[in-house]
């Protein structure tokens, strides 16, 4: 097999600066609504320590990325493989993080989804949802990774939403909640940082797009900057929230950042949450786009089908796939194989 190297385009490829929004819009979304609630499942008001762990794993993950990606041809996973493992038992690997990056694409997609079913649109059949939804991917992944890029920027400035909403709370937040620290062994809170990370995965569409980022001193720091942020976040979140619900109160909410917005009060506006609820939109369209954009990426390089063949069929399975998902139960058997599948990639 040859060792030359293909270069991306020039016109194609992005600043640096670039991959703090991309890293950090690739893990933001769906978790980010409901991820308080999952973690306390372990070490309760300790789960806040389980955040740190898992960013500041991922932080040394990150680094063993960027030297893998260091070694390979093409810049990228597919290129990789098919280098040390010739191009069949090659793209049997690569195949693995297509099913990962569609069930994750699967579960963000269904998810919203249900959100929008329950608290606004009780009587609109899901596949009517998922429509609407679809079209907006389409066009956006359509145009292309720049388009995608220029997504993720906004959809990193929505959630700015967010501290005017937690800035509300304070007033009715008890920050005695929080105690007593460290009242969990260390083995709760590392089980409270394995059911945070799905949260935090997206990242891994990094393996594919790093070639369309151009190369340079300041490359590492922003992708090292964007997952900082994203912890952050979700450090700052996760203590508002424990501070607002006590953790018997917890136990019984589905999405406490969503509930919390039901008590802002704008004299122009009488259901905020739904504002909120439809911004988020743009929050969740990142990940999606991202993952679909990583699919028909590998799949055209590794079977050389073309990319609008490919994103259409994707986008007819997932909605296919999403109406057979018809109740909380079988989204949990999802999100269960997604982190499932993302523990063993990120780990083994």
């Amino acid at each position: 097999m040859s060792n030359e190297k293909i270069k991306i385009r020039e016109s194609l490829t992005l600043s640096p600066f670039f991959l703090f929004f991309l890293i950090h819009s690739s893990q933001t979304g769906i978790g980010m609504l409901s991820m308080q609630r999952d973690i306390a499942k372990y070490a309760e008001q300790d789960a806040w320590i389980g955040i740190v762990i898992a960013g500041l794993y991922l932080h040394v993950i990150f680094l063993m990325l960027f030297k893998i990606l260091a070694s390979s041809n093409n810049g990228d996973v597919i290129s990789l493989h098919q280098q040390y493992f010739g191009k069949i038992f090659g793209n049997i690997l690569s195949m693995v993080f297509v099913v990962y990056f569609f069930l994750l694409l699967l579960l963000v997609f269904r998810s919203y989804i249900e959100i929008l079913q329950i608290w606004v649109y009780s009587i609109v059949a899901p596949w009517e949802i998922g429509l609407v939804i679809t079209v907006v991917i389409f066009y956006i992944v359509l145009g292309g990774f720049r388009v995608i890029a220029g997504i993720s920027f906004w959809s990193t400035l929505i959630p700015i939403i967010l501290v005017f909403v937690l800035g509300y709370t304070l007033k009715f937040s008890h920050f005695s909640n929080l105690q007593p620290f460290f009242n969990h062994d260390i083995k709760e809170i590392l089980l409270s940082a394995k059911e945070g990370i799905i949260s935090f995965v997206g990242f891994e569409t990094v393996l594919l797009f790093f070639p369309f980022i151009k190369k340079g001193k300041s490359t590492k720091r922003w992708a090292h900057l964007g997952l900082l942020f994203t912890t952050l976040t979700y450090l700052i979140l996760t203590i508002i929230t424990y501070a607002f619900y006590n953790q018997g109160m917890l136990k019984y909410i589905i999405w406490p950042t969503l509930s919390m917005t039901k008590i802002v009060q704008v004299p122009f506006i009488e259901r905020f949450e739904y504002i909120f609820i439809f911004s988020w939109l743009l929050v969740v369209m990142p990940p999606m786009c991202l993952c679909i954009w990583a699919i028909t990426r590998s799949l055209k390089e590794m079977l050389n089908i073309k990319s609008s063949f490919s994103l259409t069929g994707i986008l007819v399975l997932v909605n296919i796939l999403s109406i057979l998902l018809i109740d909380r139960d079988s989204i949990h058997f999802v999100k269960k194989a997604t982190t499932q599948l993302s523990i063993y990639i990120l780990f083994h």
